[in-house]
């Protein structure tokens, strides 16, 4: 079942996906981890349902070090996207 607001399908089109979303429903799910505390704000009714939270990776044998510069720039460029919007960039 899709929940989304028809603002929430444009996101998702033109940005990309939350960075956690509930399974059933597609709804952002906030996670916050505060001194190893994590916390789970749904904004839906699915209490049981999975939080999926996609992720986006670049394999390189020495991990970010190992990285082209132009795969640096672009990987430091989603990880701001990601942090500014709360989406997949």
């Amino acid at each position: 079942m899709d929940n989304r607001t028809p603002l929430e399908k444009l996101l998702w089109k033109t940005i990309g996906e939350p960075l956690y979303y509930c399974e059933e429903c597609l709804k952002y799910v906030s996670v916050k981890d505060v001194n190893g505390e994590v916390t789970i704000t749904r904004h839906c009714d699915h209490k049981d349902a999975r939080v999926i939270a996609p992720r986006k990776s670049i394999l390189s044998g020495r991990g970010y070090a190992g990285l082209s510069i132009p795969n640096k720039a672009k990987v430091t460029f989603q990880q701001v996207a990601a942090k500014i919007t709360g989406r997949n960039v």
